[in-house]
């Protein structure tokens, strides 16, 4: 709890100052944001996973402004503990994209042929200068892992 506390009063002076600023603009963003998620047509299960995490964001930063006038670590700790709740935003990306290339590779493989994107890249690539750069890359870091290895 003290190294927050610490890392609070190593930042600048002046950016001490000016968290409630940036806790409030953030939070008129993420707010805006899920307004926006909000009025979409038809939301889907994920959508309400990113509307309740943004939401949870915004009044976390609204907070963290708030409590500036009273304790300004303790703000700093909410500032953080806010954006922290990005990792979360971005693995649900994470899974979103792992979930569509698993229905892809399901669908390619009931209907027995390759997907489009992947026929693509294969029709397309490798080129032979691409062939040439990337041999010449797997020596390179094949001497480097030999090199690295001797000097052990």
């Amino acid at each position: 709890m003290s190294n927050k506390v610490d890392e609070f009063n190593d930042l600048p002076r002046w950016f001490q100052r000016i968290i409630p600023l940036i806790s409030v603009i953030l939070s008129v963003l993420v707010i805006s944001y899920v307004m926006y998620l909000y009025n979409q047509e038809s939301l889907e299960f994920i959508q309400w996973v990113r509307l309740i995490t943004f939401t949870i964001m915004g009044v976390v930063l609204i907070f963290s402004a708030i409590v500036y006038v009273f304790n300004a670590e303790l703000s700093w700790k909410w500032l953080i503990g806010g954006l922290g709740l990005l990792p979360i935003l971005l693995l649900l990306q994470l899974f979103i994209f792992l979930m569509t290339i698993i229905r892809m590779i399901t669908n390619s493989i009931f209907q027995g042929s390759l997907p489009e994107p992947i026929q693509m890249f294969i029709e397309n690539y490798p080129s032979k200068f691409d062939v040439v750069i990337l041999s010449v890359l797997f020596i390179v870091g094949l001497l480097w892992i030999i090199d690295k290895l001797r000097k052990k």
